[in-house]
């Protein structure tokens, strides 16, 4: 069994003490001509004496050591038995001044706990955007649901025009339970990344938003075409939430860009109404005039993560529409490995 900090140290310590001690006796006793009677006793008496109180300075040394520790470890027991939830958790107060590097570590402790309690609270503000912006579309789908149930003479059209209704309901209710999954792909697992051809990609999206684009009015195009290294589905999700966007706020016109490492979206509606730092925080976006729910900050969120998941970036580019450019960016590891080493070749 290994034994504790508290019994290698006292042992260290007393070791420290008692051998150079019985060593210098055991010096001092060559020296003399003769060994005068009872001698022996006394040593093995004072060399006991010399065990116990260098055993008692090695415990109460290390006592005095890791009581800093030993109060340290109470507090984390406290912290890990606490009823409060994680925003109420602090470390109290320390009863006893403490080391530099006792403090250094509370210090670093109290960090990771402000970490934690801004990842949590991302963590509910998306999940609580999400569940506000799902029960929107839901609540619609239900009802037209139970008009229908109660209308037998509304004629034909009407009824396709709610069955309609209830099509586009649900799907913007399984876009938004798709940027839940995506969310909680993100904090879980690593994208794994593939080679893709970024134009049938994009010919895939704009299939799946014709039907949306011709319901506004809008065209959907596409232009260039490239490849990336990257998780097809969280960069499918990713782009999607941007047509989806672009889509709602264009006026005419949607155009689908791609060359080797990204992938842009852009309008020609009024462009962005607040900052892009503002409008990818979901929990923010909502209280931004002009950004009604559900319309881009979780979209604009999902897009950020799923970029930065690949150690790339989500930015908003000059366009030629007048409107909003936003570009996903996607760095591929493997070509930019030569380059660094080339790099290092010729600094050598």
């Amino acid at each position: 069994m290994t034994a504790s900090l508290k019994v290698w140290l006292t042992l260290t310590i007393s070791l420290l003490a008692f051998i150079p001690n019985v060593l210098v006796v055991l010096g001092l006793l060559h020296t003399l001509p003769e060994r005068p009677p009872l001698l022996d006793l006394r040593l093995i008496l004072w060399i006991l004496l010399l065990a116990v109180i260098s055993a008692l300075s090695g415990l109460y040394l290390t006592r005095r050591l890791l009581a800093s520790l030993e109060e340290l470890t109470r507090t984390f027991r406290y912290l890990k038995i606490s009823p409060r939830n994680l925003p109420e958790l602090h470390l109290p107060p320390a009863q006893h001044p403490l080391p530099q590097e006792v403090r250094e570590l509370r210090a670093q402790f109290e960090a990771l706990l402000d970490h934690f309690r801004r990842e949590a609270q991302a963590r509910e503000m998306v999940f609580a955007t999400l569940a506000h912006d799902l029960k929107t579309p839901l609540l619609a789908a239900a009802r037209a649901v139970a008009y229908l149930e109660e209308a037998d003479d509304i004629g034909k059209e009407r009824r396709k025009e709610l069955l309609r209704q209830i099509q586009h309901e649900l799907t913007r209710a399984h876009r938004l339970v798709e940027n839940l999954l995506t969310a909680s792909r993100l904090e879980t697992t690593r994208p794994l990344r593939e080679p893709l051809n970024l134009r049938p990609l994009l010919e895939d999206l704009r299939l799946r938003h014709l039907e949306d684009a011709e319901a506004h009015g809008v065209q959907v195009t596409i232009e260039g075409s490239g490849t990336a290294r990257a998780d097809r589905l969280l960069l499918e999700r990713a782009v999607a939430n941007l047509v989806d966007n672009a889509i709602r706020h264009a006026r005419n016109t949607v155009v689908l860009r791609a060359s080797d490492g990204w992938i842009e979206v852009e309008d020609d509606g009024p462009g962005l109404p607040a900052p892009l730092e503002a409008l990818s925080q979901p929990f923010r976006s909502q209280h931004l005039r002009g950004v009604p729910a559900g319309s881009a900050g979780l979209g604009l969120y999902i897009a950020r993560q799923v970029a930065e998941a690949h150690q790339g970036r989500l930015t908003l580019r000059p366009g030629t529409l007048a409107g909003a450019c936003l570009r996903i960016e996607i760095p591929d590891p493997w070509r930019a490995a030569p380059a660094s080493t080339a790099t290092t070749k010729r600094v050598k």
